[in-house]
């Protein structure tokens, strides 16, 4: 299809790559377009903002945890080829609006995706969990 428009070389179709793969991908995207159905919260979405890439995504699972509408990417309703169509061009033809988008992506990602936040929400969820048990082990 993409070859039918014209629009050959301008994509890169990779399917399933080795995590290792991704962030050598991400480095020479302008925008990365997530199309999953279903998938908890895929780590190339936090992937491309830490390197300041707006995202589109169809609106269903874990992306919406981590795409913000106008704010960090666009959400899509969920097999809308028209809004995807729409929200992709309008990223294509916009550098300074990849730019906005793709800063406070960072900014995000940086947040609430950085080993620290993690490390912190683990250690709280640990914590809270031992405390839950020894609770229940009283009783």
């Amino acid at each position: 299809m993409a070859q039918s428009s014209g629009l050959h070389g301008r994509f890169v179709f990779t399917g399933l790559v080795p995590p290792a793969q991704i962030p050598q991908l991400v480095g020479v995207m302008d925008v990365l377009v997530h199309l999953s159905y279903r998938e908890g919260l895929a780590r190339a979405l936090p992937q491309a903002l830490a390197a300041s890439r707006p995202i589109v995504a169809y609106d269903c699972d874990g992306a919406r945890e981590i795409c913000l509408p106008e704010e960090t990417g666009f959400l899509v309703p969920l097999r809308n080829l028209e809004v995807l169509s729409d929200r992709i061009v309008q990223l294509a033809n916009d550098a300074a609006l990849r730019e906005r988008l793709g800063r406070r992506g960072r900014q995000f990602a940086e947040q609430w995706f950085s080993v620290e936040c993690m490390i912190d929400a683990l250690d709280e969820l640990y914590q809270r969990l031992a405390q839950e048990r020894a609770v229940a082990s009283k009783r």
